[in-house]
């Protein structure tokens, strides 16, 4: 298991805290008004001059989130929530979620904050490739589970250079912990293009920033097909079920032995 036992501490942590604030909320009619209070609170958050600090917000998340290396920083629940917050305001303004789906202002809203997102996502990874350059021997003395990973990853770039920036895109997209990828990027003798790093990697996190924006949209048309309208209260509910699903998929992403897999990958070509 790659994962440390103090950050399963922490993921288990995260869990309770989640679990109890759902129950809070749909046992204590108080504690339930102030959330729903906060909840429209964000949805005025994402309006007029209010869009662009939540921008902000997103974009200095994404790169924190992405910038710590073996850490739990559930960035894509902002994403999340944005979205719906957005998609909430239309219904408010009166339109039905097919009228939503029609109106081009709502799609560029939530693809700004898609393509913000991805560049935060991009540019916090950029730690990691400077633990590379400039922190080698550190990297190839330290015993943390997270570095473990480089020796894998750099070999996969090494043999096959051509690819790399294919790696690089597949990685930023693909639910797999990319860290170990640009550590080992910065641990390269070879020259590689710094600019097409950057762009191949932000096209790969936008891949996964929409995803998180779309997906208020998806629950909201599973609502429909049911009969059911989202409102602010299944609204909370769904955030909060969308943070331990995003909790959950972090904890395996970290847990899976990466090395592992490709050190029998590589025993499985050498057999063979």
């Amino acid at each position: 298991m790659a994962i440390p036992r103090r950050l399963t501490v922490v993921f288990t942590f995260f869990y309770i805290g989640v679990i109890i604030y759902i129950f809070l909320f749909l046992t204590i009619p108080e504690f339930q008004q102030a959330i729903i209070e906060a909840r429209n609170n964000i949805i005025d958050f994402t309006q007029g001059s209010n869009y662009l600090i939540s921008l902000i917000l997103t974009f200095v998340v994404c790169l924190i989130g992405n910038a710590s290396v073996g850490f739990p920083i559930p960035y894509p629940f902002v994403l999340f929530s944005f979205s719906q917050s957005i998609y909430l305001k239309y219904i408010n303004f009166g339109l039905s979620i097919l009228q939503v789906l029609e109106n081009a202002n709502f799609w560029l809203e939530i693809s700004i904050y898609a393509i913000v997102g991805g560049l935060g996502s991009i540019i916090g990874e950029l730690t990691s490739f400077f633990i590379g350059v400039g922190a080698k021997k550190v990297v190839k003395k330290t015993s943390k589970d997270v570095f473990k990973n480089v020796k894998g990853f750099g070999r996969l770039i090494l043999e096959h250079p051509k690819s790399t920036y294919l790696y690089i895109f597949l990685a930023a997209a693909l639910p797999i912990p990319d860290d170990p990828l640009w550590i080992a990027l910065g641990m390269l003798e070879k020259r590689i293009s710094f600019t097409k790093c950057l762009f191949w990697g932000w096209m790969g996190k936008n891949i996964t920033t929409y995803f998180y924006v779309m997906l208020p949209i998806g629950i909201a048309l599973g609502f429909n097909t049911t009969g059911m309208t989202m409102n602010v209260i299944s609204s909370v509910i769904t955030e909060a079920l969308m943070l331990l699903i995003t909790l959950t998929i972090m904890f395996f992403i970290l847990a899976f032995n990466w090395d592992k897999y490709l050190e029998k990958r590589y025993s499985k070509k050498n057999i063979t």
